[in-house]
This record gives C-alpha cells, sequence and structure tokens, in this order.
C-alpha cells in the first residue's frame, strides 16, 4: 500500500526517450557546427547563419529550405562604390581608375589583409626530386622555395605536374589545406614542411583530379599554405611573418606571399605559358587567391571556390573578434564589430580587383554558409569594371535563383556556376576552370604537342 506523502513518478514513455535523445544530439550538431562555422569564417552568425550551417556538411536539402534561409534578395547597406573615388568623383577612364585601384587596393591592405612584404627579401629554388607520373603522361617536379632575410628564412614545398610532350601549357597555381601527400596517391611525391604526420596519402585527392588536369594538356602546382603561415593566432608569425618587422599583417597576406613566389619559379619555365597562369582556392583559401591575384598581375586568371559572400550578410556572417580568427584580419578590420555596414571594403571589391583580367567564381547549392546569393550579388557589382573601364563584355544582369545546377555562366571577363552540393571544390569545378581557360585565356590553343 502507497504512503500517503509519497509522489508518483510517470515513467517516459519510449518514444519520449528517444525524443530527448534526438534533441540532445540536434542541439550538440547545432553546438558544434556553431564552433566549427566561427572558427572556419571568422564571423558572428545570426539566425539565419545558424540555419545555414546545416548544409556546411553538404547534406542533402531540400530546396525550399535553402530558399528560405537565404531569402529572396540581400540588403547592403552602404556598400563601397568600386567607381567613386575618395575624393567622391566619379571614375570613368582607365587612366582614373588607375587611381581608383590603388586606392581599394589601400583599403583592402588596410581593413583587411594587411600589406604584402615586396622587398627586403631573398627567393631560391631548388629542386629536390623530379620523375613521371600516371604512366608517364606527367612530368612531375619538387621544388623546395626558400625566402631568406637577415633574421632568418621559411621553406615550402612546391609540387608541380606538366603535361609530358607539351609545350607552352596553361598552369593552375593553389595552395592545399593538408599537405602534398594529401593531394595525391603518388608514392613519389614528398611531404610538406608543415605537414601533420598523420596526413592520410590521397585524403584531399577528390579536391584535385590532377590527371584528369593533365589529361586535358594543362599543368597543376599546389604547396601546404601552412608552410607560409600556421593557421593559428598564436604561432601564425612565426615562420614568415616574423622575417619582417611589418606589424599588423595577416596569416592571409603570408598565404598570397606563397603564391607570388611560386609563380616566380613557374614564370621562369620555358614549358608554361606565361599568359595562361591561374590561382585556384577553395573556402577561405579561395579568398587567398583573390588577395593574390588582386596584387599579382602576373595572374591571368583567379578563380575562388565558396569563398564567401558579402561582410553585410546576414547568412555570411558579421565581423566579431571572437578569438580564433583574429589572425585572419587585421585590427582595423575588427574596430567595425557591430557596424559591419561602415567599413569601406567588401567582397565586391576584392573581386573588382582582378580586372582587367579573368575572374571564375563557384559555389555549392547547399553551401548555406558561404552564402552563394551574397557572391552572386558582390561579382554582378563588381563586373562594372570590367565592362565601364575596359570594355570587356561580361555575364548578363542574374541573380543566383537564375542559375541553373552544375551549369556554367562565362563571358570573357568573368565566369559563375552553382555546383550541387555543399561547401566542396570537386571534379565539376575544375573541368568548369579548364573549360574557361580553353575558350577565353587560351583560345582553345593549350599547349603544343
Amino acid at each position: 500500500m502507497r504512503k500517503k506523502n509519497e509522489v508518483t513518478r510517470k515513467k517516459i514513455p519510449l518514444w519520449g526517450k528517444a525524443l530527448i535523445i534526438l534533441l540532445v544530439i540536434v542541439l550538440a550538431f547545432i553546438g558544434f557546427s556553431y564552433g566549427m562555422i566561427r572558427h572556419f569564417t571568422g564571423d558572428s552568425l545570426g539566425f539565419r547563419g545558424i540555419l545555414a550551417m546545416a548544409g556546411y556538411g553538404g547534406f542533402p536539402l531540400p530546396e525550399g529550405y535553402c530558399h528560405f534561409v537565404l531569402g529572396d534578395s540581400h540588403t547592403y547597406e552602404n556598400l563601397p562604390q568600386i567607381l567613386v573615388g575618395d575624393d567622391g568623383k566619379e571614375v570613368a577612364t582607365q587612366e582614373e581608375y588607375d587611381v581608383r585601384r590603388r586606392e581599394l587596393l589601400q583599403a583592402y591592405e588596410k581593413y583587411m589583409y594587411g600589406p604584402m612584404p615586396k622587398e627586403g627579401f631573398q627567393t631560391n629554388f631548388e629542386i629536390v626530386e623530379t620523375g613521371e607520373a600516371w604512366n608517364g603522361k606527367a612530368l612531375r617536379q619538387q621544388v623546395k622555395i626558400t625566402v631568406s632575410t637577415e633574421k632568418g628564412n621559411c621553406e615550402s614545398l612546391l609540387l608541380l605536374y606538366l603535361p609530358k610532350g607539351r609545350e607552352n601549357c596553361g598552369v593552375f597555381l593553389g595552395e592545399n589545406f593538408s599537405g602534398n601527400t594529401a593531394v595525391t596517391d603518388d608514392p613519389a611525391v614528398l611531404p610538406s614542411p608543415t605537414q601533420s604526420e598523420d596526413t592520410k596519402r590521397g585524403s584531399e585527392a577528390e579536391s584535385w583530379p590532377l590527371e584528369e588536369i593533365i589529361d586535358r594538356g594543362y599543368g597543376v602546382a599546389t604547396m601546404l599554405y601552412s608552410d607560409w603561415a600556421a593557421d593559428d593566432m598564436e604561432t601564425y608569425r612565426e615562420r614568415l611573418l616574423d622575417l619582417f618587422d611589418t606589424e599588423n599583417v595577416t596569416a592571409f597576406t603570408a598565404w598570397a606571399f606563397g603564391y607570388s613566389r611560386a609563380l616566380d619559379y613557374l614564370c621562369q619555365l620555358p614549358e608554361i605559358n606565361q599568359d595562361a597562369i591561374a590561382t585556384v582556392g577553395h573556402s577561405r583559401i579561395a579568398r587567398v587567391s583573390l588577395w593574390a591575384g588582386a596584387q599579382d598581375e602576373r595572374i591571368d586568371m583567379v578563380t575562388a571556390s565558396c569563398g564567401g559572400g558579402s561582410l553585410r550578410s546576414d547568412v555570411a556572417g558579421r565581423i566579431v573578434t571572437d578569438g580564433t580568427s583574429n589572425h585572419w584580419f587585421t585590427e582595423q578590420y575588427f574596430q567595425f564589430e557591430g557596424r559591419d555596414e561602415e567599413i569601406p571594403v567588401d567582397m565586391n571589391v576584392l573581386y573588382a580587383l582582378t580586372a582587367d583580367r579573368h575572374l571564375y567564381i563557384s559555389m555549392g547549392s547547399t553551401d548555406l554558409a558561404s552564402d552563394p546569393l551574397s557572391m552572386v550579388d558582390m561579382l554582378q557589382d563588381a563586373k562594372q569594371v570590367w565592362s565601364k573601364i575596359y570594355g570587356i563584355d561580361v555575364i548578363d544582369d542574374v541573380t543566383y535563383y537564375d542559375l541553373k545546377p552544375d551549369t556554367a555562366v562565362m563571358s570573357p571577363a568573368v565566369g559563375m556556376h552553382v555546383h550541387t552540393g555543399g561547401h566542396m571544390m570537386n571534379a565539376f569545378d575544375w573541368s568548369c576552370y579548364m573549360d574557361y581557360m580553353d575558350k577565353y585565356v587560351t583560345g582553345g590553343k593549350n599547349g603544343k604537342k
């Protein structure tokens, strides 16, 4: 017999327990994803930004959900006016734009990534290994790049494949995330100086379809981005940046510096078409590819995969000092925390700085956290430099929703596409980059046998 004051506890049904477990898992996933997005983007997320995280891992998402998160359109308050100078006057000629371009470049240095070292160092190249790959279709070089100042030196290892028997071929140059042995299962490839001992050979091969690139007649070169600067706010200065006295310089600029030093080597090779060198980058390295292209005019085509949208976007994120990505941006950048609409730069400026050369961006249909809608908007604004200043044909006025998945939109100035899937760089992206190179850079005459 139950005592009078005894409390009766109801048992939770099985379906209730399952619901609680599911809720805990969902909350844990959201928390983990929030931290990862904050780490990889350096941004603060609003409501739509949190919802956008669902697509970060490439999971299939309903079209209606994606549209709900991205919205019909964005508003970009105080978006920088590319063709209006600091003096308030409109820019209409190439001479006037030369002045305006310097203003924009200096603004990006000040408010985003800092200035790139341009003097006070020496660069040396040592070929440490050569050979053939893919049954003799490709010639391989592994080149140690050493940058030295009176304070010391910094080394990176460039992995280069060129199609055998071809002359005057175009080349794609990009930095990788995990090390040279990660981009291929070629057993002769040496580890990068700073790659982890746990790196699995060929673990990033899907992002680097090297044999297919060779089959198209192009060369490809890559190196590990952390050879130039650790992606860590405590140690990022220890390799390259401590060789210079310049303060307020970021890891992004160190990584872009690496592109230029690799170009120093590639531009010495007679097998390479010096008018057909393209940079490649994915995610944050997409912005590095753009930043390198903005500063080094030896780059003929700049590509950017899932590089992120406007700083003024509620989806892509907001400026915040989060303690994990402070090494990506200058001190001045963080002064605009809570007032993002006042920062004098945005992605439209970075895109425009690649003119009058070629620009190609790629996006993922479920990569909501990168905000492909605002990426398209930023490109649409930037294209006026090609059309109005240089008289180069550009793509039509389109929005993100006008683009068909897995269908490229190209013009002599810029190109873009949305691949089906999430935050990744895949074989379809590469095929579009090479299609664009064939059509507008090499004119279909890439590499003579």
